[in-house]
């Protein structure tokens, strides 16, 4: 399993990074945690091939996480007529939202090969490739809407790889998932938007991550962050835009 840093900002994008997005390569197939970044723009850019692409989850709906999810939507629907993707938004309005979106751009949607899907706490994905878990969070949980950490197995090697996805504002509601201290993790990637390094702290010198990594760093978290990655037993990275890490 490949996993590529597509985007690693917070929630505003940088002139070299952009918003949230990861790649993940297994076996022949690419799916994306989150879609903050142009997405169609760096598969090409980065000379993939964009009927490898199955499967878009996003972590949750703000526009930083999803924005850039229509732009491949629309061309698979339109010019890449021999790929099918599915694009997985936890909550319905989203869903239908895009629908329209590319129906008023591209008139209809092929729904047979653009597949815009809903899914909630019950959901599990699994193809020959991988499979995913996921996890509720409380990142809106005032606003009464559902976010989620995700958890990719690859079938293949069994390396497991968590993506904490945004959490709560000082990880106050205790949502940092549980998982990462209870079982061995392959790598740990956790968002630094809506804490500091010291709130995650705790919870790192619990951590049964083999690796961890930063993104989605707001811009007042750096320093810190930068000054606390010796700090445990496990190495501590703060990835940039296009940064690979092969499992």
């Amino acid at each position: 399993m490949k996993i590529t840093f597509i985007g690693t900002s917070h929630g505003v994008p940088a002139a070299d990074r952009y918003c949230s997005s990861t790649m993940i390569e297994a076996g022949d197939a690419i799916y994306f945690i989150d879609a903050g970044a142009p997405l169609i723009d760096e598969l090409l850019r980065l000379g993939k091939d964009v009927t490898r692409v199955r499967a878009v989850f996003a972590t949750h709906c703000h526009s930083d996480h999803v924005c850039g999810l229509f732009s491949l939507a629309s061309l698979v629907n339109w010019k890449y007529k021999d790929t099918a993707v599915s694009f997985y938004l936890p909550e319905e309005r989203n869903v239908e939202a895009f629908k329209e979106l590319i129906r008023s751009t591209d008139r209809s949607i092929d729904e047979e090969r653009v597949r815009f899907c809903h899914y909630g706490a019950d959901f599990s994905y699994e193809d020959e490739n991988i499979s995913l878990s996921v996890i509720p969070t409380k990142h809106m949980e005032k606003q009464g809407r559902p976010s989620f950490a995700l958890l990719v197995t690859e079938k293949q090697s069994g390396k497991r790889a968590l993506f904490t996805g945004d959490l709560s504002s000082n990880l106050a509601r205790g949502d940092f998932p549980a998982i990462a201290l209870e079982e061995e993790l392959d790598v740990l990637i956790c968002e630094l938007a809506h804490f500091f390094i010291e709130h995650v702290d705790p919870y790192l010198k619990k951590c049964k991550a083999k690796a961890v990594y930063f993104h989605h760093v707001g811009p007042m978290k750096f320093e810190g962050l930068r000054a606390a990655v010796n700090n445990y037993s496990f190495p501590v990275h703060i990835p940039e835009d296009r940064d690979e890490i092969t499992l």
